[in-house]
């Protein structure tokens, strides 16, 4: 299957917490890491802290990066249903065939800047939204 086509299905699958279909994507012995709170899940572990994480989320692929046949980065956007939350991931998935053997991931709340960047008036917006 195409890499790209299978890490948007991939990310579908995330945001709609769908526990049936998500460990079809990942080898039964899949290491995923969350770099930011220094976490490693199985692909158990991981389906239990993405499906039971509270509230609807809904999400999209900003960016896919196909380096080679084995590795593909991703940026997305996952936030809320009632568009209180919003959040961004960089994922760096490893495959093998086209199964997931490691998935790191980097995420980040998304947000204003921080006031002392403002009042220094450094920078200037990326979108008009």
């Amino acid at each position: 299957m195409d890499k790209k086509q299978l890490v948007r299905e991939f990310w579908r699958e995330v945001a709609a917490q769908n526990k049936e279909t998500l460990p079809s994507y990942f080898s039964p012995d899949a290491i995923i890491n969350w770099h930011n709170t220094d976490e490693q899940f199985s692909v158990d572990e991981y389906i239990i802290a993405n499906c039971e994480y509270p509230g609807e989320w809904q999400g999209h692929v900003e960016r896919i990066e196909v380096v080679s046949n084995d590795l593909v980065i991703t940026v997305s956007r996952v936030f809320s249903a009632n568009n209180s939350f919003s959040c961004h991931a960089v994922s760096f998935f490893r495959f093998e065939t086209d199964k997931i053997v490691q998935l790191d991931e980097y995420w980040g709340d998304d947000g204003p800047p921080p006031q002392w960047r403002l009042a220094m008036e450094l920078g200037r917006k990326i979108s008009n939204s």
